[in-house]
Parts: C-alpha cells; structure tokens; sequence
C-alpha cells in the first residue's frame, strides 16, 4: 500500500491541472493520475533500497582491515558506524523490504559513482559529523543515526539528486513527500509497528481516484464556503494552489468517513508548506477550522470507525 501523502501529492498536482485546463478532460487526467501514482511508488521503492545499497558499498569498499594504510581513530569510528551492524542484518531481513532489494525498480550497485560520491558528502557532512566520529553507539542512538544517514540522502545529497532527476525528471517536486514517507516507513520498523506492504494497491487508486471526483464534482460548492469562511478575502486573490488543497480537504472531510479530522487536516497543512505560498499554511489552517466548527454544528461531519479517533 502506497504512503496516503504520497497518493494525495499526486491528486493534488492532477487536480490542479485539471482545474486550470480551458478544455479539462477527466478521462485524460485520470490516466495521468494513475500512471503518476504508479511512478512515485517505484520512485519511493528506489529510494526506499538505497541507504541499504550504501551500507552494502561502505562494507565492501571501505573496510579498514582492508586498507594497507593506517587509519586515524575518526576513520575506524565512521566505518564501523556506518556498518550499521546489526541495524542492517534487521533490515534487509524484512519481509517487506526483501521483496524490494532482490527484484529493485534501480540496480544501485551497477552505478558506482553514484555510491562513491554520496559516500563523500556523507563523510564531509557536518550534520552527521558527531555520529561518525562517536567510539561508542547504542541501540537507540544507531537507529537515530540511521534516520539521519537517510534523510540527509534523499534531502541533501547533491549527486543522489542528480541520479534520481535522471531517473525521474519529477523528483524536485517528488523527494520531500518521499523523504517524508521514507522516514515514516523505516520509524515504524524501528519501533516494531505494522508496516504496509509497498506497491500500489487497489485500494490506494480508489482513494485516489474517490477523492479526485469528489473534489472536482462539488468544487463549486467548496469555493463558496471557502469564500464564506474567509471574508477578509477576495477569492480571486487567495492563491490557486491553496483553493485546491482547501477544496480536497474538504472532500476528504465530508467523503471519508474513516479518516479522523486530525489526520485530514494535517495532511493538507503539510501539503501546503511544500506546495504553497509562507503564508498558506496559516490561512489554510484557519479556513478549515472555522468550516470544521460549522461541519460539527451541523452534523455534517458523519465519522466511523478510526475516523472517530480525534
């Protein structure tokens, strides 16, 4: 099942498309909603084996008892720090990430220049500095420090964001949601949570495909009450993308009775810090709240199940 942030990101840039086209076809943007949802999911599955790739390269490749020359006591600490010992055993062992290593969407181990220029920023990295050259890392803080180790890959590593720009020309758009998902996802292995299995599921397009017509048929709709709930604005100057991520909140709010309000709104809070204006997530924030309020006073928020939760 594909992370529901990553699959909203998706509606999101597919509704705004649409709503922006002279002449929007749904057939069209549906396709394009489909095949999106399905390249972001082996996007996250390649993102999601390449810390697991680099451990594999920095075991191989930069082994001391290897190495004819002697090395300072900060290169011992890193090596034997970024063996994650244990860690990786734990994780490659995974039954959900198995699957994805022994048949990857990338063979990252076929692109050694890739593997060896991300070693080097991580080894040049300031952020990640006190972990390499610690003498001593329990559990706790190697689990931390491999959450690290991975954010700092896929946010900021210069050469691992020129691979994937190769590997998908949507990836600027596309690596803080996964990032997101990514950290989500190997949290939750970390604290011996469930973990979904990846892929795209039958479920996950329902959703999508759910929430993209619901936006899109009582749009109209939510623009009015949108502009109701904010009258200190003139709908013509709120930004396109905040009409948008106000709409699909709303539809996910009245349509979807599962998912708590909590989560609903911070979804879409979240989606407006990486999509919209500085300011957005604000307004945003107190639009909702106010219609959220007036949902409630008249029992229009109908929740079952998880979605009662909060």
């Amino acid at each position: 099942m594909l992370n529901r942030r990553l699959i909203r990101v998706k509606v999101f840039q597919s509704l705004y498309a649409y709503l922006q086209d002279d002449e929007p076809s749904l057939t069209k943007s549906k396709s394009y909603l489909k095949n999106s949802i399905e390249g972001i999911d082996h996007n996250f599955q390649a993102v999601l084996v390449f810390p697991l790739e680099m451990i594999h390269y920095i075991r191989v490749n930069h082994n001391p008892a290897e190495n004819k020359y002697l090395l300072n006591e900060n290169d011992s600490n890193a090596y034997k720090n970024l063996s994650f010992q244990g860690l990786y055993e734990q994780l490659v062992q995974h039954p959900v990430i198995k699957p994805a290593m022994e048949k990857p969407f990338v063979r990252w181990q076929d692109n050694q220049d890739v593997l060896r220029a991300v070693y080097k920023e991580i080894r040049k990295e300031s952020t990640l500095e006190e972990y390499l050259n610690a003498s001593d890392l329990d559990e706790k803080t190697t689990q931390k420090f491999f959450l690290r180790f991975t954010a700092f890959i896929v946010e900021r590593s210069k050469a691992f964001a020129q691979e994937m720009e190769e590997v998908n020309m949507l990836w600027e758009d596309e690596h803080i949601p996964i990032k997101n998902a990514l950290h989500q996802f190997f949290k939750s292995i970390l604290n011996n949570e469930q973990v979904p299995e990846v892929g795209v599921e039958d479920a996950d397009w329902e959703f999508a495909e759910t929430l993209m017509d619901q936006t899109i048929e009582e749009n109209e709709e939510y623009i009015n009450l949108i502009d109701k709930a904010a009258p200190k604005w003139d709908k013509e100057r709120i930004a396109r993308t905040d009409l948008v991520l106000m709409s699909m909140a709303l539809a996910e709010l009245l349509h979807f009775p599962y998912i708590p309000v909590k989560v609903t709104l911070n979804e879409y809070l979240e989606l407006a810090k990486n999509y919209s204006t500085p300011q957005s997530s604000r307004f945003i924030n107190g639009v909702l709240d106010r219609l959220v309020k007036q949902f409630r006073a008249d029992n229009k928020l109908v929740k079952k199940g998880r979605g009662l939760v909060g």
